[in-house]
């Protein structure tokens, strides 16, 4: 899957012809706009100068458009800057590339749009520079999208407008110009099985995200004879029991020694009572050479279910370990010879991080640290551990990408 475009939806208020100017020469080479009425000449001017023009509501070929949240730390909603926690107190995070990854399952080969518009309590130059990448991390793109205040603000050349315009535009040709990671697969160590077809499994991979676990999205209906393959573990978080092939696909993961988390409807499950079976919501089996645990009630809290996998599946299996980073977004990928690794990450605090750690479980022996405001690969300091290399970096801004190489 490639994302050759970087789409824009045109402000309301760039109404003359001389705004076309603000994105001639940007990354910007798509724009979202009415072709008639006050546009048709900016319209048509865009389109002279080799923009692709797409008009509101439509679906272009090969487009698969998602709605997606202003991503970022979400704030109080009693108008104060504090940040509204989660029920362990971290920072409550909205992000899209679970939304993405999953748009990319559901619709293999078509790239993947996130349609979010910006949030007036969080409206900086970071927030933008967040919101492209978020998007783009998985390989997704962002509809780049203006407040109010910007656009007016870029009509009069406000310096504090240009240098906001400055950092969305390199930010988003810092993602344009990395096509190559496009062909880098996901690494995992959790897979969650289902249809996505109820907001209760999409909110499951929301949540599994959030915890940073690395993860597979695995469609029930489409398993592939390598589905599982590098797995430690399996969450079937729907309702609906599996089809009798799609179970005993499961099972045989299970007795070659993976784990699956499934609820009470999953039916009946094989094996003996584990040594270790005293969980107070699970009821834990071994099959073969691992475990089955079938929760006790219904899995109506995705919050909770995603963090019982980190605890029934150990950390100690973590693909990444994160230190001093604050509330992060990851994503591991690798190229599909496994010679190449590259670790995503996206900060959401507004002043980034000043001096973060992360442990990324491979064979890569070198890295190399990429920023947007700094283009080509720098050295950052590493150190070499068994079956694993940890990678400390400097003071970053929203976003580093880590390459790594055996």
């Amino acid at each position: 899957m490639t994302a050759e475009w970087t789409p824009m939806r045109w402000p309301a208020a760039w109404k003359s012809l001389s705004s076309f100017d603000l994105v001639r020469g940007t990354a910007v080479n798509c724009l979202i706009l009415d072709k008639g009425g006050d546009l048709a000449t900016v319209a048509a001017r865009a389109a002279e100068a080799g923009f692709e023009v797409i008009d509101p509501g439509s679906q272009p070929p090969g487009i698969k458009t998602v709605k997606g949240l202003w991503p970022g730390i979400r704030l109080s909603r009693s108008g104060s800057n504090d940040a509204t926690a989660g029920p362990t107190g971290e920072p409550w995070v909205d992000s899209n590339g679970w939304r993405v990854r999953l748009a990319q399952a559901l619709n293999p080969g078509v790239n993947i749009w996130v349609d979010a518009m910006p949030q007036n309590a969080r409206l900086s130059p970071e927030a933008y520079v967040i919101a492209i990448a978020d998007s783009a991390a998985p390989g997704g793109r962002w509809i780049i999208s203006l407040d109010d205040k910007l656009a007016a603000g870029l009509l009069d050349h406000e310096p504090q407008a240009v240098e906001t315009w400055r950092r969305l535009n390199a930010a988003a040709r810092f993602f344009g110009s990395r096509k190559g990671w496009a062909d880098y697969v996901p690494e995992a160590v959790l897979g969650v099985v289902s249809d996505f077809a109820t907001p209760q499994s999409e909110e499951v991979l929301n949540l599994v995200a959030r915890s940073n676990q690395q993860f597979r999205i695995i469609l029930k209906t489409a398993l592939g004879n390598s589905a599982f393959e590098g797995l430690r573990a399996l969450i079937y978080p729907d309702v609906e029991p599996p089809s009798p092939a799609t179970r005993e696909r499961i099972l045989v993961f299970v007795r070659q020694g993976g784990l699956l988390i499934a609820g009470p409807k999953w039916g009946d499950a094989p094996g003996s009572t584990a040594a270790s079976a005293d969980h107070p919501r699970y009821a834990l089996r071994t099959l073969g050479k691992g475990t089955l645990a079938i929760a006790k009630e219904n899995l109506n809290d995705p919050y909770l279910l995603a963090n019982d996998a980190v605890m029934l599946m150990s950390h100690r299996y973590e693909l990444l370990r994160l230190w001093n980073s604050g509330a992060v977004s990851t994503y591991y990928s690798a190229a599909p010879s496994q010679d190449r690794g590259l670790v995503q990450i996206i900060f959401f605090a507004r002043s980034g991080a000043s001096s973060a750690a992360v442990r990324i479980v491979g064979p890569f022996r070198k890295a190399h640290l990429l920023t947007i405001d700094r283009n080509d690969p720098s050295a950052v300091p590493f150190e070499l551990q068994k079956g694993a290399i940890e990678v400390h970096l400097p003071a970053v801004s929203q976003y580093a990408a880590i390459e790594l190489a055996i």
